[in-house]
């Protein structure tokens, strides 16, 4: 139990590596000035103005300099803004929420603002952390060669996690399969030592152990049989239907293998 405990605690602790989540942060106006991807990719943003009425106005183009933003507004939106984005949503993470001092804003026609007159700046992503300026005239030899040496590592990483990880799973394997019983032979035979019991186990630790499909076999076996062995001991479907399946199939180990 505490193996299969873990396993599920593995895969849990994978998923939540991507774990989906675009949260509204508050920026100062600077950040619409500095060196980010919103003053040198400014096209690839969805910037909505909000005027002191509370009003929203989608962008319909912008530029933006070092000191100020020049940019013409479309008629007045409704929009709300989440704390957080749902995964349906994710077309908005772009999305540049400018709320500026004045009451009023035209619309249609050029405007210009300055960083005095921005109160705040919502995002969902953070300008900071996107791709960086691709110039290829700046790109020196030993750039080039830091930037492969950090994907070999990023690779090595991988395969080594992959590695790690996959022992781990033969491993919990081979401790249920120590530590266990045979559970449906066990139910279907009354006894962990019948001699039909002893021909699976002898199956079991000769045979199916020695390949890997043979071993992915084993540890699904022991996850999901206690699960059935409840199930038919619960709706009363007849032990004597399984018992004569693996007769058949014991049968045919034992003459096969001169067990």
């Amino acid at each position: 139990m505490k193996n299969r405990y873990l396993f599920f605690f593995l895969l849990l602790f994978i998923g939540s590596c991507s774990v989906y989540n675009y949260k509204s942060t508050y920026h100062p106006p600077s950040i619409l000035f500095d060196e980010t991807d919103l003053s040198r990719n400014s096209e690839a943003w969805d910037f909505y103005l909000h005027d002191g009425y509370g009003r929203s106005h989608k962008v319909d183009s912008i530029s933006i300099d070092s000191s100020s933003i020049n940019t013409i507004l479309e008629a007045p939106v409704p929009i709300d803004l989440p704390e957080i984005l749902r995964p349906s949503e994710d077309a908005r993470k772009k999305e540049v929420h400018v709320f500026v001092k004045k009451l009023n804003l035209d619309t249609n026609t050029p405007v210009e603002f300055e960083a005095i007159d921005i109160e705040k700046v919502i995002m969902y992503s953070n300008p900071k952390s996107q791709v960086e300026p691709q110039v290829e005239n700046q790109r020196t030899p030993e750039s080039i060669e830091k930037n492969e040496s950090k994907a070999s590592v990023k690779v090595a990483l991988i395969v080594v996690g992959a590695i790690v990880f996959g022992g781990m799973l033969i491993g919990l394997a081979f401790r249920a399969l120590i530590r266990n019983a045979c559970y449906i032979a066990t139910m279907a035979y009354g006894s962990y030592d019948a001699p039909e019991v002893l021909v699976l186990r002898r199956f079991r630790d000769e045979k199916l152990s020695k390949t890997f499909l043979g071993r992915v076999f084993i540890a699904n076996y022991y996850a999901f049989s206690p699960l059935l062995v409840k199930f038919v001991r619960k709706t009363g479907i007849a032990e004597k239907f399984i018992r004569k399946k693996l007769d058949g199939f014991v049968n045919r180990l034992k003459v096969k293998n001169n067990w």
